[in-house]
C-alpha cells in the first residue's frame, strides 16, 4: 500500500510519476536507487524519503547541489517532515510530494462536475484552460492545465503570466514556449499556498495572461477563481507545570493556523477534588496570534491536617469552530493543608464529625435549587457568514451548559463559570435560532434568541476586453463581472463610450458588449449590494491610445486633401509611426497628423496599421478639402481670327520695320 506519490517535472515540460510503496525510498542518478533520475545535475545518491507508518520524512544525503523544500535548503542528514504538497528542488528537477490516505471510507454520492473549462481565441492563436477543480489548503497544491495552439502559418513564441495571488504561491513549468504552426503546447500551472498563518483563506480571482512575444498587442486573458481553505494549527503550554496552593498559573496559547480560532478553556482533574478559576474562559485568536491566560486552582475541600499533597490536573482548550478539536496540557497542583501533622488527633476527629453533621443538616434542610438562565444575548442580530458571533449569558444553579443551533447541539460541555463564547457562522445562512440549555440537579432550563446570517460580498472579478481602446475607432468593449454574495449589481460609465441603450442593473454577475467610439479615457464603476444593504464599489480605468500606422513600403506622400491632384504637404518616412485620426467617405484615404497641428491625407494602401485596429473602423470625415472649380476661358467674337499660339519655348520673332 503506497503512502505517497512523487511527481517529477523536467525542464522541457515532461514529467514522471512514482508511487511510494516501500518505507525507505532513495532518489539519485545511480542505478542502485529506488528512483533513478538520469541527470548530471543531481548526486549519485541524492536524498531519501522514509515512512514510519505515520509520518513521511525527507533527508538530504549530503548532496553536492543540495535539496530545497519550498525554497529552503535542507541540512544534510537531518530529516524534515513531509505533509503533502511540498515542492522539492534537486538540480534542475522539480518534485512534488503528495500524501496518500488509503484508509477505507464510506461510499458517498457522486457530486456534480464543477470543472471550469475556458476557451479563448484570436486570429493567430487559441487558449484552452482547465481551471482547478477543488479548493486547496495551505501546504497542499492544486493545478490548472493550459493548452496554447498556434493557428497561424508561422512559428510563434508565447509568454505566460499569472496574477491574482501571491507570486510565491504560483509555479509554472515554463513561462515561455515556442510553437510551430498548427501545433499546440501544454503548460502546467501549480498553485500551492504557503502553510503560514498569514495565508489568507478565501476566493482568489486568478488571471492567466498569454501574449505573443513579438506582438504584445496580441494577447488573451483567462479568468477563474481558486479557493484557498483555512488550516488549523495550535500550540498550548503551561509556564510552569507545577502550581502551588495560592499561586496563579499562566497558560500560553498560539494560533498557528490561517483562520480565526475561537477557544473555550476549562480545567479538570481525575479525582474531581479541584476547582478551577480562569480569567478568560473564552478567547478568540487571530491567525498567528499568541496569548497568555492566567487562572487559579483551589481544592474543593481543603485538607485540615497532613503533609502537602500533589494532585494531577489537566487544562483543556476546545475549539469552537467546525474542527472541534481538543488540546490538553497536564500539570501538578500542590495542596497545602490547614493544619500541620502534629495537630491533636482528637481535634481532627471532633472537627471532622462536626463538619459532617453540619453538612448533613444543611443538605437535609436546603431545598434543591432549580437551574435558571437569567440572560442570553447575541452581539448582533445580523452577521455576515464566516464572522464570529459573540454569545453571552448569565445563569444560576447550573452545572453544565450546551448551545444548540437550529435545534442541533453546536457546543457542549460548557462549564458553569463560562459567561460566553464565540460562534463560527461559516456553515450558517438565513434565519438561525440559538438556544442555551442549562442543566443542574437533574433539571434543565433553556433560553432562545434569533439572528440572521447573510452572505457577505466577496471579491469576485470585474474585467474588460480589451483593456484599452483606440481613439476615434468604432470598437466593441466586452465587460464581465461576478461578485459573490451580491443580490444586485449596477454598472455605470459606459455612456462616455457608447450611445447605445445599455442596461445598468444586474444580479450577482453579468456581462455585456457595448459598441462605441472612445475619444478620451473613462472610468467604469461597478456597485454591488448584498441582501442587507451593504454596498461595495469597484472601478476600472479604461485607457485610450492613439491609432498609429506606419508606411507599408517606402515613404508615404501626404496631400492637402484626399485627391491625387491636391498639393503635397508632407511625407511620412519609411519606418516612422504617425497618428491617423480619420478616413474619407470612400475609405481610400487616411488623414495623418503632422507636426505643428497640420494634417495631410495619404492613400490607405500605403499604410500598415498592424493588429491594434482596423482602418476601416476609423471615423469618417465628410468635410474634406476639395479642389476649386476650373476657370472658364472667354469665347472670342466670330469675326476675330486669332493667330495660333506658338508652342511653349518657341522664340517670339522680332517685329520688322516698314518703309
Amino acid at each position: 500500500m503506497a503512502f505517497g506519490r512523487l511527481d517529477v517535472f523536467w525542464p522541457d515540460g515532461q514529467f514522471m510519476t512514482f508511487h511510494l510503496v516501500e518505507n525507505n525510498i532513495s532518489v539519485g542518478r545511480s542505478t542502485g536507487n529506488t528512483i533513478v533520475l538520469d541527470t548530471s545535475t543531481i548526486s549519485r545518491y541524492h536524498l531519501t524519503i522514509t515512512h514510519d507508518g505515520e509520518q513521511a520524512m525527507v533527508t538530504d544525503l549530503d548532496s553536492v547541489n543540495g535539496t530545497f523544500v519550498d525554497g529552503t535548503r535542507l541540512t544534510a542528514n537531518q530529516p524534515r517532515p513531509l505533509y503533502g504538497g511540498e515542492e522539492i528542488q534537486i538540480g534542475h528537477l522539480r518534485l512534488i510530494y503528495h500524501q496518500i490516505d488509503e484508509v477505507p471510507t464510506q461510499p458517498i454520492a457522486a457530486v456534480q462536475d464543477t470543472t471550469q473549462r475556458i476557451e479563448l481565441r484570436l486570429p493567430d492563436f487559441r487558449l484552452d484552460l482547465i481551471a482547478p477543480e477543488i479548493a486547496v489548503s495551505p501546504g497542499a497544491h492544486t493545478s490548472a492545465e493550459l493548452s496554447i495552439t498556434n493557428t497561424s502559418d508561422q512559428k510563434r513564441r508565447y509568454r505566460v503570466q499569472v496574477s491574482g495571488m501571491p507570486a510565491e504561491w504560483v509555479r509554472l513549468d515554463r513561462q515561455e514556449v515556442e510553437i510551430a504552426p498548427e501545433e499546440a503546447a501544454q503548460v502546467l500551472i501549480n498553485f500551492r499556498p504557503a502553510r503560514r498563518s498569514d495565508s489568507r483563506p478565501g476566493d482568489y480571482p486568478v488571471t492567466v495572461h498569454v501574449s505573443q512575444t513579438d506582438d504584445e498587442q496580441a494577447h488573451l486573458e483567462a479568468h477563474f477563481t481558486v479557493r484557498i481553505l483555512p488550516y488549523s494549527g495550535f500550540g498550548l503550554a503551561l509556564a510552569s507545570r507545577q502550581v502551588r496552593d495560592g499561586e496563579r498559573f499562566r497558560l500560553h496559547l498560539h494560533n498557528q493556523g490561517s483562520g480565526v480560532l475561537p477557544l473555550s478553556l476549562s480545567g479538570s482533574d481525575p479525582s474531581g477534588k479541584l476547582r478551577f478559576q480562569i480569567e478568560s474562559p473564552f478567547v478568540s485568536l487571530a491567525p498567528g496570534q499568541r496569548l497568555t491566560v492566567q487562572g487559579s486552582i483551589r481544592p474543593a475541600r481543603r485538607a485540615l491536617v497532613g503533609k502537602p499533597r500533589a494532585h494531577r490536573f489537566d487544562l483543556l482548550a476546545r475549539s469552537n469552530d467546525a474542527a472541534r478539536f481538543l488540546a490538553v496540557v497536564r500539570g501538578q497542583f500542590i495542596e497545602r493543608p490547614l493544619l500541620p501533622v502534629w495537630a491533636p488527633i482528637v481535634f481532627v476527629i471532633l472537627a471532622a464529625a462536626a463538619l459532617a453533621l453540619v453538612a448533613l443538616g444543611a443538605a437535609m434542610l436546603t431545598p434543591r435549587p432549580e437551574p435558571r438562565i437569567l440572560a442570553f444575548t447575541a452581539s448582533s442580530a445580523q452577521v455576515a457568514q464566516g464572522t464570529m458571533l459573540n454569545l453571552s449569558w448569565e445563569v444560576a444553579d447550573v452545572t453544565d451548559l450546551m448551545v444548540l443551533v437550529n435545534g442541533a447541539p453546536a457546543v457542549e460541555g460548557v462549564g458553569p463559570l463560562t459567561r460566553g463564547l464565540a460562534l463560527d457562522t461559516s456553515s450558517l445562512l438565513g434565519e438561525v435560532t440559538l438556544e442555551l440549555v442549562g442543566s443542574g440537579q437533574g433539571r434543565q432550563a433553556a433560553a432562545t434568541t434569533s439572528i440572521y446570517v447573510y452572505r457577505p460580498l466577496g471579491d469576485g472579478f470585474f474585467t474588460t476586453t480589451p483593456e484599452r481602446l483606440v481613439r476615434n475607432v468604432v470598437q466593441s468593449l466586452a465587460v464581465s463581472w461576478s461578485i459573490p454574495g451580491a443580490v444586485s449589481t449596477r454598472l455605470s460609465g459606459l455612456d462616455a463610450f457608447s450611445t447605445e441603450p445599455i442596461p445598468t442593473n444586474f444580479g450577482e454577475s453579468g456581462s455585456l458588449i457595448a459598441t462605441g467610439i472612445a475619444a478620451q479615457p473613462f472610468t467604469l464603476r461597478l456597485t454591488a449590494q448584498d441582501e442587507v444593504g451593504n454596498v461595495r464599489e469597484q472601478t476600472l480605468d479604461i485607457q485610450v491610445v492613439n491609432p498609429e500606422c506606419r508606411p507599408a513600403q517606402g515613404a508615404v506622400t501626404l496631400l492637402a486633401g484626399p485627391d491625387v491632384r491636391q498639393q503635397v504637404v508632407g511625407t511620412v518616412p519609411a519606418g516612422a509611426s504617425v497618428v491617423v485620426d480619420a478616413q474619407d467617405a470612400t475609405g481610400l484615404w487616411l488623414r495623418a497628423q503632422l507636426p505643428g497641428g497640420l494634417t495631410g491625407w495619404g492613400a490607405r494602401g500605403g499604410f500598415d496599421c498592424g493588429q491594434a485596429f482596423n482602418p476601416h473602423d476609423l471615423i469618417k470625415e465628410l468635410n474634406v478639402p476639395t479642389l476649386p472649380p476650373p476657370t472658364l476661358t472667354p469665347t472670342a467674337p466670330p469675326s476675330a481670327t486669332l493667330p495660333p499660339r506658338p508652342p511653349a519655348g518657341t522664340p517670339t520673332p522680332e517685329p520688322t520695320a516698314s518703309g
